[in-house]
């Protein structure tokens, strides 16, 4: 394991990433049920109340959610910058992003404007306190490295994500006079492309050697892949600014985005391919599958350039599988790494009476069993919704995915806290 280049002495109290950790699978639990509630297929119409609640439950309970909680043990650790007051910042942006997740689903499944008024009053809180300590952590870090650029540019996205976000949510409520159509494209492209993508990429480049024994990224993909793939969106918002925008500028943009990512998955592949440890490992096949799921998504984006006809579907099933399975499959394998790691790693700071006392390795604190279920639920939840689509039961079937995946990460989360407190008190009985 790969960790001269950590920051050790500059991480958190452990509580602050595991309570975001420990939160985001109920939002898993809730998309499911949100699914159910609407008529029929909800994934026959992409605008359904249904589908555009379950949809935020995820990307901003579940992935926002482990996402701000790991940008906060990540930047001290892999950058040598502390958060500013670590725990404040945590409450101040777990406690709002809660409240308003929950309010931003309920107005949209309930039809009520009024909650999300509120929402992005609570969103916008929650997301102003985290980027501008973030911001100014990296601000003052000595580190110039390309997990720095990927993170930082990550955080710009997110912002304007965000801006946008809270744009779209008080014109629902208020009927403001906005292109909704283009602004929600931006939104997307920014959160999903930007937020999501630039920080899984600026963790991998750290991650995937450290823990996967893989060689290191190239020099020439991690100097120049995420300000590429910044630019390209910072492209893709020209809709946003002229009306009507070259037509040719949103495909230039789009293939130049999904050529860039696919760049990434294929180098990941090949760096995976070299490891030197050769043992089955569920958290490394969690990866592969979000490569080869972001591989996908990129060959049905580009399909739909070439089939006007077939192109809202292809869209479709293009964001369903990054969704699904490019995003989804990374952080949940990325997770089942980082919390054995820092249970590990708080646990061994307790020095003599830590070794007397016994402490796990990474494989006991998590049983790999299932990791590995989880992997395959994982995997026929991503199948069931491309073909969901057009196959009622197979809505059934994305809902239990998504339902059982909730509940089978929350149990291992809550099974590392459990070994980290039991250690942690057999520990301070043999200090005293």
């Amino acid at each position: 394991m790969k960790i001269a280049s950590l920051s050790p002495d500059q991480a958190p109290p452990i509580g602050v990433p595991l309570r975001f950790f420990a939160v985001a699978p109920v939002f898993l639990v809730l998309a499911s049920l949100l699914l159910t509630m609407g008529d029929g297929n909800p994934f026959a119409n992409t605008h359904t109340p249904a589908l555009l609640a379950a949809t935020h439950c995820i990307t901003l309970g579940f992935m926002a959610m482990i996402m701000l909680g790991a940008i906060q043990q990540v930047v001290p650790v892999l950058i040598g910058s502390q958060i500013p007051a670590s725990r404040l910042v945590a409450w101040l942006t777990m406690l709002p992003l809660i409240a308003g997740a929950l309010l931003l689903t309920s107005g949209f499944v309930l039809g009520r404007p009024a909650l999300l008024d509120l929402s992005w009053v609570l969103l916008g809180l929650a997301f102003l306190v985290f980027i501008s300590a973030s911001l100014f952590s990296l601000a003052r870090a000595t580190a110039k490295n390309p997990t720095r650029t990927a993170i930082l540019l990550s955080i710009l996205s997110l912002a304007g994500a965000v801006a946008l976000g809270m744009l779209l949510a008080r014109g629902y409520a208020v009927g403001l006079a906005i292109p909704y159509d283009r602004l929600a494209a931006a939104h997307i492209s920014l959160a999903l492309g930007g937020g999501v993508m630039l920080l899984i990429i600026g963790v991998s480049y750290q991650v995937v050697p450290m823990f996967q024994l893989t060689p290191n990224y190239p020099k020439w993909l991690t100097a120049s892949l995420a300000p590429a793939i910044f630019a390209a969106l910072l492209l893709s918002l020209m809709p946003l600014l002229f009306d009507p925008a070259p037509y040719w500028a949103g495909y230039l943009t789009e293939i130049i985005f999904w050529l860039l990512t696919s760049c990434f998955a294929v180098v990941t592949l090949k760096l995976q391919s070299q490891r030197r440890r050769r043992v089955p490992d569920a958290t490394l096949s969690f990866f592969r599958l979000g490569m080869f799921a972001l591989l996908a998504a990129a060959l049905f984006s580009l399909a739909s350039l070439l089939s006007p006809a077939y192109g809202d579907h292809l869209r479709t099933l293009s964001v369903l599988t990054f969704l699904l399975g490019f995003s989804m499959s990374v952080i949940q394998g990325m997770l089942y790494k980082i919390i054995p790691f820092l249970v590990w790693f708080h646990l061994f700071r307790g020095g003599a009476s830590a070794v007397k006392a016994g402490i796990p390795n990474m494989k006991e604190i998590i049983p790999e069993r299932w990791m590995w279920w989880h992997l395959w639920l994982n995997g026929g939840t991503l199948l069931a919704a491309l073909l969901a689509t057009w196959w009622d039961i197979a809505a059934w079937l994305v809902t239990l995915g998504l339902l059982l995946q909730g509940i089978l990460l929350g149990y291992a989360i809550f099974t590392g806290i459990s070994v980290y407190r039991i250690t942690l008190k057999r520990i301070e009985q043999l200090a005293t």
